[in-house]
């Protein structure tokens, strides 16, 4: 038990690293993946159809792949190697960085998109017979249906960006990955140190999930108690809002 409970505080110090990785990660790819979505969605055509190729050749690549290619072969191109961007891709941190962020904004752009074209068509022909401008519409009538619609698979990125985060040690980034692999190539104990880590995945994974559900039911996306009709974003609320008003 000793041995367990000091594997597991020496595997606790990459928490921090992990933490970051994942937080910096979800962040930037968020907001831009929301505005490749915003892209795909305003400007279709072959344009658009490129970015989607791009996209979807990069959901198709193995992580692993793409940051061995960032982190061993960008170095080696002159623009890099000779200008500022050696400072970010010598980092073995910016790189795994700069891949999380890449396949987040592949599959969180896609989640977007199609939380998008599944909103009724009746929905937004209803908030535009109102006279609604475009932010109106967005606001009572698309945004709602893209929450719900999207709720689920976004939930099931963010936990896989989480757990994607453990590819960095192969880059020498010391996170929970990187100090469970150390304790296991000094001590030779395969399983310990590696269901500890397990463990801690595990964990971060209920907490995002609890996290997710807490802030979606804030806005009114599951939260029971409060019915559809009430929710300040709603079609519903808007049109009753307006009778009172006139």
């Amino acid at each position: 038990m000793e041995k367990l409970i000091a594997y597991a505080q020496e595997i606790l110090q990459g928490l921090g690293t992990t933490l970051t990785l994942f937080i910096i990660s979800l962040v930037i790819g968020f907001v831009l993946a929301a505005a490749v979505a915003c892209f795909q969605i305003v400007f279709r055509g072959p344009v658009s159809r490129g970015v989607w190729m791009v996209m979807f050749a990069i959901r198709g690549v193995p992580l692993l792949l793409i940051l061995y290619v960032v982190y061993y072969g960008f170095p080696l191109l002159p623009v890099v190697r000779e200008t500022f961007l050696w400072s970010a891709f010598s980092s073995p941190f910016w790189c795994s960085i700069m891949c999380l962020v890449l396949v987040e904004i592949a599959f969180t752009s896609e989640i977007m998109c199609g939380a998008y074209y599944q909103t009724p068509r009746e929905q937004v022909e209803a908030a535009r017979s109102l006279g609604l401008g475009r932010f109106q519409t967005f606001r009572v009538a698309i945004f709602p249906a893209m929450m719900r619609n999207g709720f689920p698979a976004y939930t099931t990125e963010v936990i896989m960006l989480c757990k994607s985060t453990a590819l960095a040690f192969t880059v020498t980034v010391m996170d929970i990955m990187g100090y469970a692999n150390e304790i296991r190539a000094r001590t030779l104990d395969i399983y310990e140190p590696l269901l500890i880590a397990g463990a801690i995945y595990i964990c971060l994974a209920i907490i995002c999930r609890t996290v997710l559900a807490k802030l979606f039911s804030l806005i009114g996306l599951s939260a029971p108690e409060q019915p559809r009709s009430h929710r300040w974003w709603s079609l519903q609320t808007f049109i009753k809002n307006r009778e009172v008003r006139t």
